[in-house]
């Protein structure tokens, strides 16, 4: 008898990677080769992200809770890319844990990303969401050190808060319209309020946004380099996607929606390049850059019910792209290092000059520096929002931007002791995953052109977006 798949079919890249894992786990029974093991899970995330590639997604309903679309074709993409990065990145890491299960959370959280944010019903979100945390609070703690599990225990207790949140307002969300599915209409409008409240602050943990940034810091910069790359760009990527669906598709919180992400994107991004100046840990300054570039990513929803809408998902996603290649290249760049104080990068030029150069791209590029991709994607997305022409945007965009320009402080302050103080001897080798990052950042900054009309023609022939609602 003949298995014909329908339209689950459309799901081979999430399937892949659930057949990547188990794959990965039951051959490292025979032996633990860690370099083997991460190259064939690599393979698989790769042919994961290939056929994503090669798919077309126009308005497949794969049942009555998953819809899959050209927007959601763009941000699997800009998930995987930033996750591939951090699984091959972690070959550097020395001997310790087990191998097999860390490509086996690798691949097994990628995939419930993947069917996240392509869920429009709130009960499979939150699962596909669970999905997603409990094996990152385990890849937190891998390596074993104090470091890692002190870390893992805080991304724990503030994750196991933060789902005690959503679940409320999803129960709330259910009170309010009767139904679980994305883009109801509220019968009660006050505990509807309510439930989106509660759902914003339940995600916003998981965003890392001001005041909920506390976990991600301590996370980020106890945790091993690989793992803090992963958290803070493919988990983060998945968890703004999830609330745009849910922001986007509830038209009558929209007023009040606009409000809050402009306060809320105000003070994270000023808090986080504000407390970054004053950092000589350069992982830890990277950590505070993660909670500004969460500010930035907020801007998004000023553009809800407006009709840039398409525009600004675009803008979105080239953001999302470099946040990936930058954010993820310059924790990877890191593993080269044993002390990550501000002075042990004096001299780096004279030590390494690819890993100086290739470090100051990234740097440069999350500031927002011409002819990188980070300033295409800031560029755009400022200009999706300004272009609501709502004064409340103005101001949000004068703010970005003035931001922007703080933030060439502490990544300048960087540079100037890699190419203009002396340091210790010793040559620092780079990783190839670390160079290709900064390399991409360059080149997709020269020829953004090319993303940009990809991305357009995507959006373009999607029969709707969120979900056709």
């Amino acid at each position: 008898m003949m298995i014909l798949p329908g339209n689950y079919g459309y799901l081979w890249n999430s399937l892949l990677l659930f057949i990547g894992a188990f794959v990965v786990l039951f051959l490292s029974l025979a032996g633990e080769r860690r370099n083997i093991l991460i190259a064939l899970g690599a393979i698989f995330a790769l042919s994961s992200l290939i056929l994503t590639i090669l798919q077309t997604f126009s308005g497949i309903q794969v049942n009555s809770s998953i819809y899959l679309t050209g927007y959601s074709k763009l941000f699997f993409i800009a998930i995987l890319v930033p996750g591939i990065l951090s699984l091959i990145g972690s070959t550097r890491r020395p001997e310790t844990g087990q191998p097999g299960l860390m490509v086996f959370i690798f691949l097994v959280s990628m995939a419930f990303m993947l069917l996240a944010i392509s869920s429009y019903n709130l009960l499979y979100i939150f699962v596909a969401f669970e999905g997603v945390s409990i094996p990152t609070y385990v890849l937190a703690a891998y390596g074993k050190g104090d470091e890692e599990l002190e870390a893992a225990t805080k991304y724990f207790i503030v994750g196991a808060f933060s789902t005690g949140l959503i679940i409320f307002g999803i129960s709330l969300y259910y009170i309010s319209t009767g139904s679980l599915f994305l883009g109801a209409h509220p019968l009660f409008s006050n505990i509807f309020y309510l439930a989106m409240g509660l759902l914003i602050f339940g995600f916003g943990f998981k965003l890392a946004i001001f005041p909920l940034h506390g976990w991600a810091i301590d996370t980020y910069t106890g945790t091993s380099n690989p793992v803090a790359s992963f958290l803070s760009t493919s988990s983060k990527i998945m968890t703004l996607i999830v609330l745009v669906n849910i922001f986007f598709t509830s038209p009558s919180f929209f007023p009040y929606l606009k409000i809050v992400f402009a306060i809320i994107s105000i003070l994270t991004m000023t808090f986080g390049n504000v407390v970054a100046i004053s950092q000589n840990n350069v992982k830890r300054m990277l950590a505070y850059s993660s909670i500004a570039q969460a500010g930035y990513f907020s801007m998004i929803f000023l553009v809800a019910g407006t009709s840039v809408l398409k525009f600004a998902v675009v803008s979105l996603f080239l953001y999302a792209l470099a946040y990936g290649f930058m954010k993820g290249g310059s924790f990877l760049g890191l593993e080269s290092l044993e002390n990550y104080d501000m002075e042990n990068f004096s001299g780096m030029y004279r030590r390494s000059p690819a890993f100086a150069i290739s470090f100051s791209i990234l740097l440069l590029s999350l500031a927002g520096f011409p002819g990188t991709l980070g300033f295409i994607g800031k560029y755009f997305l400022f200009l999706s929002v300004l272009s609501t022409g709502t004064p409340m945007a103005l101001v949000v965009v004068i703010f970005a931007v003035l931001n922007s320009v703080l933030s060439f402080y502490y990544y300048g302050r960087v540079i100037m002791y890699m190419f203009w103080r002396k340091g210790p001897e010793g040559r620092v080798r780079g990783s190839y995953v670390f160079y290709a990052s900064a390399f991409f950042t360059v080149l997709f900054g020269i020829l953004y052109f090319l993303l940009f009309s990809y991305a357009h023609g995507v959006i373009t022939a999607a029969t709707g977006l969120f979900g056709g609602l």
